[in-house]
């Protein structure tokens, strides 16, 4: 037998005959921990879920198949970057949260396991206000997401001012002229040919601002029944919780008899320091 198997027997040996100490010192600290968990208010965690169309999404998803990517015909009239961090700053922008008013905890991230979900939790002591922030925020930050996935409205205002414009000139020409302010009319008046130039020069004008009208009418058009349909925001509704995930009573009592049982064989060993004779 060498020495250090003599010296680990006499470890088990002082384990052995102060073994009631080292266990009592487990139960109590698992007595402590059950009675801080018990005593500790409960926290309950309510999840709402944004899932992103994934033609709205401008980087690379995981658990979908192919790859989807910012898919769309102006991209220039949309967001320069649809990205999972954009889609979050809109949640948390001031005006969802003044709509929302908030009273509990909210942490809002892209999903982990895909980004093409925003994972909206609340956290409360009580579980029916969990869940109602979490479905309330949802729903406010859906409609705004959804705002921002319109197209931009000044391309048409311009447009319909210029066509404003040209058909004031041609009112103003067909008043100057006596005749009446009618494009099919005016098309086949007969005038001098100085005032005929004139007029044909208004005409052409005025059917370029149509057309170009006509076209940013239709883009408008289409870009918002898209925003109402194919790029809206799926929304999950988080359920009521019904259990808390703090305090998690188990396992701190667990960690607390593991941490007692520590404490205890290192007591016991301390004991028979000190119980020895010099």
């Amino acid at each position: 037998m060498t020495e250090d198997s003599f010296d680990l027997r006499g470890y088990f040996d002082v384990l052995i005959r102060r073994w009631k100490f080292a266990l009592a010192l487990a139960f109590l600290a698992a007595i402590a921990a059950a009675l801080v968990s018990f005593a500790t208010k409960p926290t309950y965690e309510a999840t709402a879920v944004i899932a992103l169309s994934p033609s709205t999404l401008s980087v690379l998803t995981t658990g979908q198949a192919p790859p989807y990517y910012l898919m769309v015909d102006s991209p220039q009239r949309l967001p320069p970057a649809y990205t999972p961090a954009y889609y979050v700053a809109l949640l948390q922008s001031n005006d969802v949260v003044a709509q929302v008013a908030p009273q509990t905890e909210v942490t809002i991230a892209p999903d982990g396991g895909d980004k093409s979900l925003i994972d909206i939790i609340a956290r409360s002591d009580d579980p029916q206000k969990a869940a109602s922030t979490a479905n309330k925020w949802m729903e406010i930050g859906a409609a705004r997401m959804q705002k921002a996935l319109l197209p931009n409205q000044d391309g048409l205002g311009a447009a319909q001012a210029r066509l404003d414009e040209a058909e004031q000139a041609l009112v103003k020409f067909s008043g100057d002229n006596g005749l009446d302010y009618d494009l099919a009319l005016l098309r086949k008046a007969v005038l001098s040919t100085d005032k005929r130039r004139e007029l044909d020069g208004l005409l052409r004008a005025h059917d370029v601002a149509e057309s170009v009208y006509l076209d940013f009418a239709k883009d408008t058009e289409r870009g918002g029944i898209l925003a109402a349909s194919a790029y809206a925001p799926t929304q999950i509704a988080a359920p009521i919780p019904s259990t808390p995930v703090t305090p998690k009573v188990a396992q701190n009592v667990l960690i607390g008899a593991a941490f007692g049982l520590l404490l205890g064989v290192l007591g016991a060993f301390a004991l028979e320091f000190f119980s020895r004779p010099r």
